[in-house]
């Protein structure tokens, strides 16, 4: 190299120039990037097998929904929206508890909270971005196969039997979906911050569940419990709160237990978990 063509750089901290899109845009993106790590889009294949079988575990049913709509004479009684959920909330539970530990355990686990905060992200800003993805993606598996399956009625001669009856039940649908998609997301996201473990938090989200609907199915049945009791019972109360919208008969135990009682309790069951968020992620922007 000749040395005369050398030349020194001018190195000296340097204010950046460029243009500034602001915290709504880092929740944006974050929101986005959320969604899709959870899909498992963008990584390798073994990342997008569970989220693959559990999405085809739950429009499967959606399917078979189809396909009895398409061969059965107009007025056959066909299953209803609610029965519906009988066949897919066994693939949202485990879809919620494979998937939302994936969210938030990697960040804590891997130390990229702390870049995410060194950003104009703050911890508020990264849980909102954070909640919203799980809701989101739980939306795939609780709103859009039940809307199939109104679309394969209607067509078919077996939906609403006129427009307002229809917009009521879509209402119906996206009401019942977005209470399952937010209660679920909301604790599993929760019990979630607890570990950086997802297997940890996975196992948690599961048995939290089972053994919830479990120990509290004994209060109700053996030992006489009142009817309040299942207002605790997190594995049963947002499909109780569910076959409220749909004004639908269900034998759950709660009979007695007033609709907005029902609604306060899931209602609190979700401020509960977000309060968890915040406190576990309380004091992380000022690390």
């Amino acid at each position: 190299m000749n040395p005369a063509l050398a030349v020194i750089a001018d190195r000296r901290f340097q204010h950046y120039e460029g243009k500034r899109l602001g915290v709504g845009y880092a929740f944006l993106r974050l929101w986005l990037h959320s969604i899709g790590w959870v899909l498992g889009l963008k990584r390798s294949a073994r990342y997008k097998i569970v989220p693959a079988i559990v999405l085809l575990a739950a429009y499967l049913p959606a399917a078979g929904f189809v396909i009895a709509a398409t061969v059965s004479p107009p007025g056959t009684a066909l299953p209803t929206y609610t029965d519906f959920y009988s066949f897919t909330l066994p693939a949202i539970y485990i879809f919620a508890a494979l998937t939302m530990p994936e969210l938030i355990c990697p960040d804590r686990r891997h130390g990229t909270l702390r870049i995410y905060m060194t950003s104009n992200l703050n911890p508020t800003v990264y849980l909102a971005a954070k909640v919203a993805a799980a809701w989101s993606v739980l939306v795939l598996v609780t709103v859009f196969p039940v809307i199939i399956v109104l679309a394969s009625y209607s067509l078919f001669g077996h939906g609403p039997g006129s427009v307002i009856d229809w917009f009521k039940t879509l209402a119906e649908i996206i009401g019942a979906g977005l209470e399952l998609a937010v209660f679920y997301g909301t604790i599993a996201l929760a019990i979630s911050s607890l570990t950086d473990r997802n297997s940890f938090a996975s196992a948690g989200i599961i048995l939290t569940f089972v053994l919830s609907g479990a120990a509290l199915g004994i209060l109700q049945g053996p030992l006489k419990a009142p009817d309040w009791v299942a207002l605790l019972n997190v594995n049963l109360l947002p499909s109780e709160v569910l076959h409220r919208i749909y004004q639908a008969q269900w034998n759950s135990g709660a009979a007695n237990v007033q609709t907005w009682e029902v609604a306060a309790a899931a209602a609190g069951w979700v401020l509960a978990g977000l309060g968890v968020l915040a406190f576990r992620y309380r004091g992380e922007g000022r690390k």
